[in-house]
């Protein structure tokens, strides 16, 4: 994955990644507070999970792929962003 900054700063604000189980294009993100917690309530409402607990200097996030075939990513701010 690689990370964009704004010039003269040193938080990512956007992001781009390898090819990802048929995962293209603009991926949104949903901050959630316990990312364990909420990639299991996703599985347990029929979302399928593409990768997990990956982790970046933003924080943390897993992929999923929703009942409806819709990708996007649950993200744990890290610490300080």
């Amino acid at each position: 994955m690689t990370f964009l900054t704004a010039e003269g700063q040193d938080k990512p604000f956007s992001a781009t990644c390898d090819a990802m189980d048929g995962v293209s294009g603009w991926v949104p993100y949903l901050e959630v507070d316990d990312l364990p917690a909420a990639v299991e309530n996703a599985r347990q409402h029929g979302a399928e999970v593409i990768a997990e607990n990956l982790k970046g200097p933003a924080g943390d996030a897993s992929f999923i792929r929703d009942p409806g075939g819709s990708a996007m990513a649950l993200w744990k701010r890290a610490p300080g962003m």
